[in-house]
């Protein structure tokens, strides 16, 4: 399950974890109508983040990729909770080395004459 937040850098506060975008769009709204006067704050933003509460759009690539799969995994047994959990980040890193001990096989398959 997506979790996303909204952040206001001005007020520094962070919405409590939302499930749908649209959700935190609203949180949103109501924080700039209430306390921005219907302004929209310089910096800030809404964004998807991981179960560890890191917003995906810091991370690096391989990184996020392996956030993904550690949710992804961590999903199926509680599909509504936070925080990392250690079976399924081990998870995520063995996917990650068969796909690429995979790919690395496959290419040198290719190039053997």
């Amino acid at each position: 399950m997506r979790r996303y937040l909204y952040r206001c850098p001005v007020c520094r506060t962070t919405s409590g974890v939302r499930f749908s975008p649209a959700e935190a769009a609203a949180e949103g709204e109501h924080h700039r109508r209430q306390l921005h006067a219907g302004h929209h704050p310089d910096g800030e933003h809404t964004g998807e983040i991981d179960r560890r509460g890191r917003w995906y759009a810091d991370l690096g690539p391989l990184t996020a990729l392996h956030a993904r799969l550690a949710d992804a995994y961590a999903d199926l047994r509680d599909p509504k909770g936070t925080g990392g959990r250690l079976w399924a980040a081990a998870l995520a890193w063995a996917t990650l080395a068969a796909s690429g001990l995979t790919a690395l096989l496959a290419a040198s398959a290719a190039l053997q004459p």
